[in-house]
């Protein structure tokens, strides 16, 4: 891509970091995203003002893309500092499956300057430490909707739900926003090797369990219903690295491919206890380990399958 507007992009770096520069720069930015009325054929990109700081969001439509074609929202991993640019590793991977299935593709960039820890980027900044529920439009959950809406607005899609993919990271992030959001705007999520989860019942505290989240009854059944595909590698059993391992998260087992198990047989029980519809899918890819170029082929696919 891409990868030629890193130089663009890491001069920005010192506007993100700066916050009195950010405050100078409010106006314009807000005039430069008024003007912002379509996306390009191809490569392009717009930027979000939130108040964790602007978010770019890039972007690919194809030739082919129309009015009917899907949306496809994919989050990125939890490598997120703004030189090295991760989420354009996403986008390289992602940009020719979108366009092979003549999607309209998004990116967002959550970048670690913005959201510094997981409570603000994997755990999607709805809660603070010390569990003070945030506003949802101040959360990076938020983020992915007003970059659909966004999309939307600029292209005359009439498209009302999109697709969503995260991988590592980015799966955290994507399995938190179904349980979050009750499912209402997506219409099929893929999270690839998640870390751990947030299992769906009360036996454990936020972050850990739903203990003190702020997600009611009603929205925790949409979740269950929605169209969400868990995507596990079978050699995807590292117990190192970056993989929390603590008493909460060790209950679900020693490896992502253990725990993913575990969080999907655990979430058909919790479904069943309330009498809710449990419309999740597991899947495993051969030969996978924990990387997102051997998950995201697997998860365009599931984009594109008909149920």
């Amino acid at each position: 891509m891409i990868r030629t507007k890193k130089l663009v992009c890491a001069a920005m770096l010192a506007t993100w970091i700066s916050g009195a520069v950010l405050v100078q720069h409010a106006a314009a930015q807000t005039s430069e995203t008024a003007a912002e009325t379509t996306l390009p054929v191809g490569e392009g990109e717009f930027r979000l003002l939130v108040k964790r700081g602007p978010v770019n969001v890039f972007t690919y439509r194809p030739r082919s893309f129309t009015p009917d074609s899907p949306v496809w929202v994919i989050i990125h991993g939890q490598k997120r500092n703004v030189a090295e640019h991760s989420a354009f590793d996403y986008y390289d991977v992602w940009q020719p499956l979108a366009e092979k299935a003549g999607a309209l593709l998004l990116v967002p960039e959550f970048v670690e300057q913005s959201w510094p820890t997981s409570w603000q980027f994997q755990f999607g900044n709805v809660m603070t430490k010390s569990l003070k529920p945030i506003p949802w439009e101040d959360s990076g959950f938020a983020v992915a909707e007003m970059a659909f809406r966004r999309a939307v607005a600029m292209t005359g899609s009439h498209r009302q739900r999109f697709f969503l993919y995260g991988h590592g990271g980015g799966a955290q992030w994507v399995q938190r926003y179904v349980l979050h959001s009750g499912g209402r705007m997506i219409d099929r999520a893929v999270a690839a090797n998640p870390g751990w989860y947030m299992l769906p019942d009360d036996e454990f505290k936020y972050p850990y369990g739903l203990k003190g989240a702020p997600i009611a009854p009603a929205t925790l059944r949409g979740a269950f219903a929605s169209d969400f595909v868990l995507l596990l590698g079978q050699d995807d059993v590292s117990t190192g690295g970056v993989m929390r391992n603590n008493e909460e998260t060790n209950e679900q087992g020693e490896t992502r491919f253990q725990r993913g198990h575990f969080y999907f047989d655990r979430a058909a029980k919790d479904a069943r206890k309330i009498g809710a519809r449990f419309a999740w899918h597991l899947r495993e890819v051969p030969g996978a380990g924990h990387e997102n170029e051997d998950m995201a082929p697997v998860a365009a696919k599931a984009f594109m399958e008909r149920r």
